[in-house]
């Protein structure tokens, strides 16, 4: 049976329905999943969600293997790091390829990951624990502490900001990638990750946990070259719906070739393709970077060092990306 939770970021049990979702992506069955968004907070999250045991099965080994290859977005994710090298530890690194491309550029890497399902093909230190729970790494060990697209998978979000600032040393940088609530894509493209995606951030949320554990947020950059994040879908899933067609359908079709559209919904696949191409000019990657409203996001935060009062990374930055 999934379980009912409250909010991980201030403990109130009062929220605001968000949308229903089944799992479009890998189509491991037909269960509709809520999201909520906490009244109190701004918080989003999954509720009711599945318990560990029933989560397992939503993780196939193919959610793994199909990492491999993505080498140019392990190098863009690279220069969200700052240097000069130092050590560094990466939070749900699956196969290590991250790890690899930071190994290159001279840093001294480990990655933590549960699953024994990815492999480990570069040979670097992977340490194969839950996180946050089960943490035996040094207390102020590490430079840099990267998650690429993990916080949001978490079931603890709050004990992982909190080990997070344990291993940080003084000055040390945590850098975030998450989807952004906030956000067409997020919000009405419905392409969150259901269930495997337990918590919807924003700025504001991801400060709000950064604050407890004495943490501060610097830039905030709204990215769409690491995982997607411009929105686009949303017009043609109202088209879909206006057709009198549901969200279900919508990602058949949105699965489906090109040329077979064409053959199962001729009048529908014609217009799919023109409101596809004004889809590209409004939500184009360059405007909904600048427009802030991109569904990925970059955060980055610093554990401030004794002999400083302030962060010396800036307050926010532009929508300008790395």
């Amino acid at each position: 049976m999934p379980e009912s939770v409250e909010c991980n970021l201030c403990g109130a049990a009062d929220a605001k329905p968000l949308f229903r979702l089944r799992d479009y992506r890998l189509r491991v069955d037909d269960v509709e999943w809520t999201a909520v968004r906490c009244r109190a907070c701004g918080l989003g999250y999954l509720n009711p969600r599945p318990t560990p045991a029933e989560l397992a099965r939503y993780y196939p080994g193919s959610y793994f293997t199909a990492r491999e290859g993505q080498i140019e977005r392990y190098r863009r994710q690279a220069a969200y790091v700052p240097g000069p090298p130092g050590r560094l530890l990466d939070i749900g690194t699956a196969r290590g390829d991250f790890l690899a491309v930071m190994r290159e550029r001279g840093w001294d890497v480990e990655g933590i990951e549960p699953s024994h399902d990815g492999g480990n093909p570069h040979g670097v230190v992977i340490h194969r624990v839950d996180f946050p729970s089960e943490n035996h790494l040094p207390a102020a060990g590490y430079d840099v502490i990267t998650a690429w697209a993990v916080f949001e998978h978490l079931r603890d979000p709050a004990g992982a900001f909190r080990a997070c600032a344990r291993l940080l040393r003084p000055g040390g940088r945590l850098i975030l990638q998450v989807p952004n609530l906030r956000s067409i894509h997020s919000r009405w493209a419905l392409q969150e990750d259901v269930p495997r995606h337990l918590y919807f951030f924003s700025p504001k949320t991801l400060a709000a946990y950064a604050g407890a554990v004495g943490l501060e947020m610097g830039r905030v950059v709204h990215t769409t070259d690491l995982f997607g994040g411009s929105g686009r879908g949303v017009l043609r899933l109202a088209l879909v719906r206006a057709a009198g067609r549901s969200t279900p359908e919508f990602f058949e079709i949105l699965r489906t070739p090109r040329y077979e559209r064409f053959r199962h919904w001729p009048v529908l696949a014609t217009l799919w393709t023109a409101v596809s191409a004004v889809e590209h000019v409004v939500l184009a990657d360059r405007l909904v970077r600048l427009a802030r409203i991109s569904g990925q996001i970059v955060v980055e935060f610093q554990k401030p060092s004794p002999m400083t009062s302030s962060p010396s990374i800036p307050a926010k930055s532009s929508g300008l990306q790395v």
